[in-house]
Formats: structure tokens, sequence, C-alpha cells
């Protein structure tokens, strides 16, 4: 499992530690967490392991993937803007005279009621009917003995009664537009650890976001891979403990609640920028080391498509459809393993680098300017 699981930074945010003398006791903070953004990426086929929401038998289901289907598992800290933005759709109808009737019947659901409603409508309307004829056939002997001339029914209305009709307009819901989400990272690998993390998980995205080919002649463009997101919080275990028993991923509970990606997502863009300074800048291992770790920053940008319109339900599902007075609340206790998927590291390496706040690098960086 450890090898499918790629992080950055294997390194935690440095605190005051033992080597800090000036820094009396108290003030020491090392740090007890980190916070990720956690992206699960899952195979797709034509057995059911795919982004869809509706065909092969799903019935609206967002759900995630197959545990089965997970191709890897990508960790990178939380982005410099974390942001979410909803959009609902709405259109303006103009139901008219005898709209609001027709539509009352409708409701009912008998179609006798809607033709006689209908009806009756129509009687209601009979001035703006006249008005509209009357506009046409001005509109028509203007045309026809070829002078300007052109009023609608509401124009002759207003010049002729100093009022116009009343649309009987209403404002209806039209549905949720998808979401998009962008976020950039800025990666500076501080040892050989990290370079090679980085350089896996810039491979591994690009790897996830394009097609591959099947059949003879590759006839066919095989589906590319999906992902959901989720923050989590890896939280390391006492330096005493051995086999990295203790460690965990848990939720960063207020920050998950306002911040839930619910449904699948496909990777629809993906910007690597290896000279985000403007200079290309190479790591090596020592002044005299032949060993090349690759750039010394990374800037990359990733475009996710949600697969799914967000509903009401999938941030709160304990909530009771038809009770608008269940609120959202915080959790006080822990999460629990089943609600967070939570999952034990036991990559020791991962779990010393992480304990390790006097940050003891293994090797000298020097910066070869080409």
């Amino acid at each position: 499992m450890a090898s499918n699981r790629l992080m950055y930074p294997l390194i935690a945010p440095r605190g005051g530690g033992g080597s800090d003398g000036a820094v009396s006791r108290r003030g020491r903070y090392p740090t007890k967490a980190l916070d990720y953004f956690k992206f699960t990426i899952y195979e797709s086929d034509d057995k059911g392991s795919n982004s869809y929401s509706y065909v092969g038998g799903k019935k609206g289901s967002k759900g995630a993937g197959d545990k089965k289907k997970i191709y890897k598992t990508v960790y990178l800290y939380l982005p410099h803007q974390l942001s979410e933005t909803f959009n609902a759709s709405y259109d303006r109808a103009a139901l008219g005279p005898f709209g609001s009737a027709a539509v009352s019947a409708m409701a009912d659901g008998n179609v006798d009621n809607f033709v006689d409603a209908l009806q009756k409508g129509a009687n209601s309307g009979k001035t703006q009917v006249a008005f509209g004829a009357a506009a046409n056939i001005f509109n028509g002997l203007s045309g026809a003995i070829g002078v300007d001339g052109n009023l609608s029914k509401n124009q002759l209305a207003a010049l002729s009664k100093g009022k116009v009709f009343n649309p009987y307009q209403e404002t209806v819901f039209r549905g949720v537009n998808y979401r998009q989400h962008s976020f950039d990272f800025d990666m500076s690998p501080r040892n050989a650890d990290e370079a090679q993390s980085i350089m896996n998980i810039i491979l591994t995205l690009r790897d996830s976001m394009l097609p591959d080919t099947a059949g003879a002649n590759d006839k066919w463009l095989t589906i590319p891979r999906f992902f959901r997101a989720e923050i989590v919080r890896y939280t390391p275990g006492e330096p005493r403990i051995s086999k990295g028993a203790g460690d965990k991923l848990s939720s960063p509970q207020a920050l998950s609640t306002m911040l839930t990606y619910p449904v699948n997502m496909v990777l629809t863009g993906m910007q690597v920028n290896m000279t985000p300074t403007g200079q290309n800048n190479s790591i090596r291992k020592g002044m005299n080391s032949s060993v090349d770790f690759g750039p010394a920053m990374y800037k990359m940008g990733l475009t996710f498509d949600e697969t799914a319109f967000i509903t009401r339900g999938m941030y709160n599902p304990k909530k009771k459809k038809g009770n608008p007075n269940d609120q959202h609340s915080i959790p006080i206790q822990p999460f629990s393993a089943d609600n967070l998927n939570a999952e034990i590291i036991s990559d020791q390496g991962l779990r010393d680098s992480l304990l390790n706040n006097d940050f003891n690098i293994d090797f000298n960086t020097s910066i070869d300017f080409q």
C-alpha cells in the first residue's frame, strides 16, 4: 500500500525543538499534525468503475469508486486558496393572463381541468389578444405600403391607455451548475525523498488524466481515471511507539465540514512550471556529485471538473428530508474510522521524517545554474 501513496511535503513545518536553547520550553510549538489534500485516483473500466452518475445501473449515485479499483493516492499540502463557489440557475417565466390557472390545473393532474382552465383564462385575456391583433395589423399595413411603423401590443397599450399588460412573470428554478475547482501548488524538494515524491506525483497525475489506447490498430481510447478529493489530517504517533503504531489520518473537523468535495471529479487541466523564478535551477547531492535530483522548484496547477451537480443532502447526509429545521453542526468528538475512511500509516520512513522537527536533511543542496 505504501508504494501507492504519494505525499508532499514529507517534512513537517519546523517548530521550536530541543536545539533551540534560546526559546523557552513553553514557547516551543512543534508541528503536531499536518493537513493534506487527499486525491484518491480510481481506475475506469466498463464494469461499473467509472465517474458516471446514472449509467451502468446507477440511480443518481454520486458515491466513490470501488476501493479495489484504487490506482494511487496523492497527498498534497493545502493550496494557497481555499474557497468554494456555488451557482444555481433560474429563468424568468412569463405566465400571461391565464398561466397561473393553467399551472394550478396541471398541479391537480386532471387533464379535463387543464382544458377548462385554459378556456376560462382565454376569456380573461381577450383584451390582450385584441391589442396584439391590432398591433400586428398596424405593422402589416405599415410594411405593405412601405412606411415606417412597428408597435408591440404593450407599446400600443402604453400610448393609448397609459398602461401596459402585466406579464405575470415568475422566477423559476432551472438547475444547479456543475462546479470546477482549480488548485495551485508550489513545491520545493528539501531532500532526495521529496524530490522523488514530487516527480512521482507529477507523473501519476499526468498519466491519470490521459486516455490509453486499446484494440487492433489502437481503434479505441480508454476512459481516463477519475478522482475523489477530501481534506485529511495526518497525526504521527509518539516516537517511542514502534513500527508506526498510533499514526493515523483523521479529518480537520471545521475545515472539512466547510470544504467538501462529495462527488467524483475528472482532471481536465494540468500545468507544471519547472522554472517559476524564470531560471532553471537543478539540485544535486554535494558539490562533486553528478546525481541530478531535478528542478529546485515546481509550480503546479490542477483543474478538476465535478461529474455530478451538488444537492443539499450531499453536505448533510444525516439531515432528514423535508425537515427545514435540521441544522449543520460541527462534530465535537473525533470522527470515527467508518465516517472518515481513516487508514493507518505504516510507512516508517515517512513517520520518522515527519517527527524530525530539526530538519536533518540527508544531503547538502547545491544549486547548478544552467
